[in-house]
């Protein structure tokens, strides 16, 4: 081959990759607008808050029962049946997506050893991925179903076709299909598909219960995209130094690469994701969402030191350690396993409501608290007085922790609000307060003391205790 062939062949080579970047570039733009766009529209059907949904998905599919009907009866067959399923397709997910995405940085050349080993996985994994699509819906609907009438195919036809978390589900199980059809097209689609099953799995999370999602669905998928990315080249970097460690060498350059840049993705858009969920950073130490996602981020931070090691080895021209890579799979494993259960727990505090009313001869009065957690809490509080003193001159609410009486009391700065009349009372006057994010900083026994000063300069005391724990 003369030089100008040489030229010409590099410069259409060129040309191609440059048309494919493009290309991806417009995908990932396009998906993107499109996660940002659809909340707006298709996803207006059910505008709740948190409150409402308490990101129970009985309740985001219209059921009236909730998940934690046999709470407290310890884990039974069925649901580590469910967890299990639900593990063995976060690990299934994020190999076929992230095998899916890394074909790209393997070289085409079907006689290259990498390409010939990811073609012999291909199939597999795409079985695999079926499969635990497949058991992955079955036993959510299933679930949700519990409590009705589980053959009654036109309700399981409702769950799958009238809500946002049905047709995910749908979408998945037909690109899960469109895998093995993917499997014979270029890499460049190989990673459109992959990009489509992230953005589908966006679709089904904890995002939907926020009143206003764009955002957080948006970084749900940058999210799982990075997972996919890291964890499925992790895995395939795993495979290539069981099977071939002088291919793993080489694999692991590329992978590092970009395991730095996924990992920094993931962290923010995780980040993002839990300013967005919680209210209150306290959520993280009071419930058990919050200790998993802590002890996800100890395990993610071990990795990073991992990556860190295992970077230094490779840049020193040597083949990765054995042993960080294995200490990295488990890692790796741990956060998927993580993964597979508090992204279907609430990350709402398991408290209930608190309410609280009482009549007096001359005085009467409801108080009531929600979510009655620790964090950012509503409370709203409705007085009645004779209808000769007419409403309070003033009206004031302190909230002291018992279990930390040296603790400032927290004062909840009360507004005048047009309250829902519940109860009438002849001869008195009806007169309602609220106060927005009075933040409880601590769980366990409290008080409230009620202050109300009245036209006659009396002042009525009263002492509520209570529990948000």
């Amino acid at each position: 081959m003369g030089t100008n062939e040489v030229y010409m062949h590099r410069a259409a080579i060129g040309r191609k990759t440059k048309y494919r970047s493009i290309s991806m570039l417009i995908l990932v733009l396009c998906i993107v607008g499109t996660l940002w766009l659809l909340p707006s529209t298709a996803m207006a059907e059910a505008p709740l808050t948190i409150e409402d949904t308490s990101f129970d998905p009985h309740k985001q599919v219209g059921h009236n029962h909730s998940t934690d009907e046999h709470a407290g009866k310890g884990v039974t067959v069925q649901e580590a049946f469910f967890y299990t399923v639900r593990l063995f397709y976060y690990f299934a997910f994020m190999l076929a997506a992230g095998l899916m995405l890394w074909s790209i940085a393997i070289p085409a050349d079907q006689n290259d050893t990498q390409r010939k080993l990811l073609n012999k996985w291909s199939i597999p994994v795409m079985r695999a991925l079926l499969v635990a699509v497949l058991l992955f819906v079955f036993v959510h609907v299933s679930q949700l179903m519990s409590g009705y009438d589980g053959t009654d195919p036109k309700e399981w036809l409702r769950i799958l076709t009238d809500t946002t978390t049905g047709r995910s589900w749908l979408a998945l199980t037909v690109l899960s299909l469109l895998g093995f059809v993917m499997l014979r097209l270029p890499d460049s689609l190989r990673a459109i598909w992959a990009l489509l099953l992230a953005a589908a799995e966006s679709f089904n999370g904890h995002v939907l219960a926020l009143p206003s999602n764009s955002i957080a669905i948006v970084l749900d998928f940058i999210h799982v995209a990075c997972s996919a990315l890291w964890a499925g080249g992790l895995i395939l970097l795993l495979l290539f130094w069981r099977a071939d460690r002088k291919e793993a060498g080489r694999f692991a350059e590329r992978f590092m690469r970009a395991a730095w840049l996924s990992i920094l993705l993931l962290s923010v858009s995780g980040i993002g994701m839990t300013i967005q969920l919680l209210p209150s950073w306290r959520y993280l130490i009071y419930t058990s969402w919050g200790i998993m996602l802590l002890a996800k981020a100890g395990f993610v931070l071990v990795i990073a030191c991992c990556g860190f090691l295992l970077r230094r080895r490779i840049k020193s021209q040597k083949l990765p350690s054995g042993k960080l890579l294995k200490l990295d799979g488990l890692m790796m494993a741990l956060v998927l396993i993580v993964a597979s259960i508090f992204t279907y727990v609430s990350p709402m505090p398991e408290t209930e409501p608190f309410s609280h009313h009482e009549m007096g001869e001359n005085f009467h009065y409801t108080l009531a608290i929600t979510p009655n957690g620790p964090g950012p809490n509503r409370i709203s509080l409705k007085v009645w007085l004779p209808e000769q003193l007419g409403a309070p001159v003033s009206v004031r609410l302190l909230l002291r922790s018992v279990d930390h009486p040296k603790e400032k009391a927290v004062e909840a700065i009360l507004q005048s609000d047009s309250g829902e009349d519940f109860f009438a009372f002849p001869g008195f006057t009806e007169t309602d307060y609220v106060a927005h994010k009075v933040d409880l900083p601590f769980r366990g026994a409290w008080e409230a003391e009620l202050l109300v000063l009245d036209q006659s300069d009396a002042v009525t005391k009263k002492i509520i205790a209570w529990r948000n724990d």
